[in-house]
């Protein structure tokens, strides 16, 4: 199969799962190395403003997934060309949940984020975030948070160790939703679709591409559905598919 496009998750596949994570001097060649080849996109929960830095560091010129696939960005032409709301219906609902638990609870419009709260009235919401909370409670809020219509729960590892994020947005704003849309807005056919992830919320990337690669970091149930497994992050795996599936 010749492929024609790779999409990245960033935080422990293309870069250490920390904030300030960069990629590797040998995952940056590869990734040069690749684009003269196939597409390169990044499918990220980070927003923009977050992710901008690293997609322009790797000279990102295939479409990206940013903000908890909310968003299609095009990195040449500096302009989102997607952008995914939540019912508004469903906010108060989820501010209620995470009120009960006690967790911090934050707002992003797209553009900025702050601290969920009634300003929320004023403007449109791309997605929630629960930033850090431990497994066991994660799963007691994810629970009551699926009971809520038209929104999509995602389990992220939290870059705090240990813990786990959880990022809400509408029922339409998953990875698989915004690769099948990038795929669409290329040209380019998903089974000529590599797809490249770690977390719990890129089983919905690994399942839209024809390739399906987990990274040796990766959450179990990622490592289950992938054709292959590439080394850790932290061993530059990201250099290691590039090279078995692209340039070779």
């Amino acid at each position: 199969m010749k492929y024609k496009a790779l999409f990245l998750d960033l935080d422990g596949t293309t870069i250490p799962n920390k904030r300030d994570g960069m990629p590797s001097p040998h995952v940056t060649e590869a990734i040069h190395k690749a684009k003269k080849h196939v597409f390169v996109c990044i499918a990220t929960s980070r927003p923009l403003f977050i992710a901008r830095h690293i997609i322009d560091h790797l000279d990102i010129r295939g479409l990206c997934s940013v903000n908890d696939s909310t968003q299609i960005y095009d990195p040449v032409k500096k302009k989102f060309l997607q952008t995914i709301y939540i019912d508004s219906i469903c906010i108060p609902k989820i501010m209620r949940i995470a009120k009960r638990f006690g967790v911090k609870l934050v707002m992003n419009n797209g553009r900025s984020e702050r601290i969920a709260g009634e300003g929320w009235k004023k403007t449109k919401v791309c997605s929630l975030y629960i930033p850090s909370v431990a497994p066991e409670i994660a799963e007691r809020i994810i629970e009551d948070l699926t009971k809520i219509p038209n929104i999509a729960v995602h389990k992220i590892l939290s870059w705090t160790k240990g813990e786990i994020s959880i990022s809400m947005s509408h029922i339409t704003a998953t990875k698989l939703h915004s690769v099948v849309r990038v795929a669409e807005l290329l040209g380019v056919k998903t089974e000529e679709m590599i797809g490249v992830g770690d977390g719990y919320n890129d089983y919905p990337l690994l399942s839209a591409c024809g390739l399906k690669i987990a990274m040796g970091n990766a959450a179990p149930e990622l490592k289950a559905i992938a054709d292959f497994i590439a080394p850790t992050v932290d061993e530059d795996g990201v250099a290691t598919v590039i090279e078995k599936f692209i340039l070779s």
